[in-house]
């Protein structure tokens, strides 16, 4: 069993030796793609829109600033009307730059200013290759300040833990890029947590079942995602590629490796053109280098941003399943207050429709003299048995087989295969069911 004390706001004491990493390298040929994500987050608003070209991101065509959002479907409408007309204008006069024919030397206006950032280039086709590129971006910077104030809550502990794996530390800020610092967030593929992890990758470094969803528990799923990135170091032999895979998948970025003859970050952005490798995986790496100079910049001089507090637990490794209200009990300490330390704990867990995880790292708060081990021992053996146990449900009047199948996460059928009801309309009130594993 593993019980770890986390201080934030002090030494550290009883962690792992930590091994220096080199920094993350910043190629000089990325560096405007860092340049233009460092604008997006730290300067420009949400309600400015930013029109520049996908492929070149130092060539910005110009920023406008839309009417602030009041929630009304007019003001949407207008917004998505403005936003329209002037990537069509940009289109129009892009396509125009790229006719045969073109007098630049009497250029003027927009057209003018165009041709002047695509530093006065007199081939037709840079300008009409540019207005099937156009690209636009609205700015974060509020949004982000926001994620910082809540990064403040986890970001010491992370850079120990990233330590501790012998991963670069600017790494932990990777978050801002996936989820802004939300635990809870979910993509619509799927992913879950602050390190945004599917459940099939998570499983390798992670306890992910019924009763317990590490992916949300922001300091495990750090750790684990340390432990990833590590092994895609160990596979691609550089960060920059070990980070992208974070979005692009392994086997992605060493298809990438292959097709280009090159892992070089720079050469790989601007000449790998793999199906999957779109906008996204091209500017993760450059992304994540500006959410780290911005978010430093902030936590160093939050001036009248509200941090959150840094947050102080010690973790427990059960090792056995175990109820939630029966730790609790053994350890004093409020279910409420163990299901806000523990994100990861699911809805028939929380019920005590089914056991903590054996295995599963449970946060329980810091106190003086407090010893896990001991007073998990207290435990009676029948109330923290080492193997799975068979859980019963009693059920309620007016329930249905399907609800209660919803509740539990399973199917229908596999409660009447368990239960050996042929017909579920034989369920009464009362009844002892059994529920699968």
């Amino acid at each position: 069993m593993l019980v770890t004390a986390i201080f934030l706001s002090a030494a550290l004491l009883g962690s792992p030796e930590t091994r220096p990493v080199e920094p993350l390298p910043r190629p000089q040929s990325i560096a405007p793609a860092v340049a233009f994500w460092k604008s997006v987050f730290g300067s420009w608003d949400a309600d400015q829109v930013v029109y520049f070209d996908s492929r070149r991101l130092d060539k910005v065509y110009e920023v406008h600033r839309l009417p602030s959002a009041d929630g009304s479907r007019a003001t949407d409408r207008r917004r998505e009307t403005l936003r329209e007309n002037w990537r069509e204008g940009l289109v129009r006069d892009l396509e125009a730059l790229g006719r045969p024919g073109v007098d630049y030397d009497a250029l003027a206006g927009r057209q003018r200013r165009l041709y002047d950032v695509w530093e006065q280039s007199r081939d037709p086709q840079t300008y009409r290759d540019a207005a099937g590129s156009i690209r636009i971006q609205r700015g974060t910077r509020d949004n982000f300040a926001q994620g910082v104030a809540r990064s403040a809550r986890y970001i010491e502990s992370f850079r120990r833990i990233f330590r501790e794996e012998g991963v670069p530390e600017e790494i932990v800020f990777l978050p801002h890029v996936e989820s802004s610092f939300r635990w809870d967030a979910r993509s619509n593929v799927g992913a879950l947590g602050m390190w945004q992890f599917m459940a099939s990758t998570a499983r390798r470094y992670m306890v992910v079942d019924q009763a317990v969803d590490e992916r949300l528990d922001p300091h495990t799923a750090a750790r684990s995602a340390a432990r990833f990135l590590k092994e895609c170091h160990e596979e691609l032999g550089a960060w920059p590629l070990a980070v992208t895979a974070y979005n692009h998948g392994l086997d992605g970025m060493k298809n990438a490796v292959r097709t280009t003859g090159s892992a070089d970050i720079g050469n790989i952005i601007q000449n790998y053109h793999g199906p999957l490798f779109g906008f996204a995986g091209r500017n993760f790496y450059p992304e994540l280098l500006a959410v780290t100079e911005v978010a430093e910049s902030i936590l160093a001089a939050p001036g009248d941003l509200p941090l959150a507090e840094p947050m102080e637990f010690v973790t427990f490794e059960l090792p056995a399943y175990v109820q939630l209200s029966t730790v609790a009990k053994a350890f004093s300490v409020a279910p409420a207050r163990i299901l806000d330390l523990n994100p990861a704990i699911r809805h028939p867990a929380k019920r005590g429709d089914l056991y903590l995880t054996r295995g599963f790292a449970l946060k329980l708060p810091l106190r003086d003299g407090f010893d896990p081990d001991a007073l998990f021992a207290s435990i009676p053996q029948t109330k923290r048995p080492l193997n799975k146990p068979m859980l019963t449900y009693r059920v309620r009047p007016g329930e249905s087989l399907s609800a209660i199948a919803a509740r539990h996460h399973t199917s229908v059928r596999a409660l009447q295969h368990l239960n050996e009801i042929s017909n579920p309309h034989q369920l009464r009130a009362g009844m002892l069911l059994k529920l699968p594993h």
